[in-house]
């Protein structure tokens, strides 16, 4: 009985206590001004082969194209919450002769609303030589972007330098997106 009153007295205490306790009032609007600003990063393009797979009997081919349509950008939630992207190259080439990489955006009528190039530079000891390319998109080009259904990707390789399929040599290309977010009014 005795550990009874022990414990209801405790009880009562406590209570008591925590009717006199600090607190902070709690600002719950607060929550109205959160933003969250993840970031997103994918994979775009990867491609390596050798020098033999721009020659055919021993000429050079016209230009590569390929292509990936991209309904994502029309997405509403990225419409209204993408606020910057960046296309990332990066070429490696160990032929002698310069190529370039033409990305294009498309809409549904195949309309071209953004253009960019990328150069990969020639090697001529047949050592790798590296580029590195970053596409911001922001503004006008991230509209162009959030309208496009289709993106186009246009290898060539450029006049000068000698191209010979009995020689060793590749053509490198890494690239991935980096979108940036802003999500606000949760």
């Amino acid at each position: 009985m005795r550990k009874q009153i022990i414990e209801y007295s405790f009880l009562v205490m406590a209570m008591f206590l925590s009717l006199f306790s600090c607190t902070k009032e709690v600002d719950f609007d607060q929550a109205d001004d959160l933003e969250i600003t993840p970031v997103v990063t994918s994979s775009l393009i990867f491609f390596d082969e050798p020098i033999k797979s721009f020659l055919l009997n021993g000429v050079e081919i016209p230009p590569v194209i390929d292509h990936v349509d991209v309904e994502i950008f029309n997405e509403q939630f990225v419409v209204d919450n993408l606020v910057k992207a960046e296309f990332v190259f990066e070429t490696t080439n160990t032929i002698n002769k310069e190529f370039q990489i033409e990305v294009r955006f498309l809409n549904d009528a195949g309309t071209e609303l953004h253009a960019f190039s990328v150069l990969g530079a020639s090697s001529t000891d047949g050592s790798e030589v590296t580029r590195d390319y970053t596409e911001e998109l922001v503004g006008d080009k991230l509209e162009a972007l959030k309208n496009t259904t289709r993106m186009e990707f246009i290898l060539s390789l450029l006049p000068g330098g000698d191209v010979n399929q009995n020689r060793d040599g590749r053509i490198k290309i890494k690239s991935h997106g980096i979108f940036y977010f802003k999500i606000g009014d949760l």
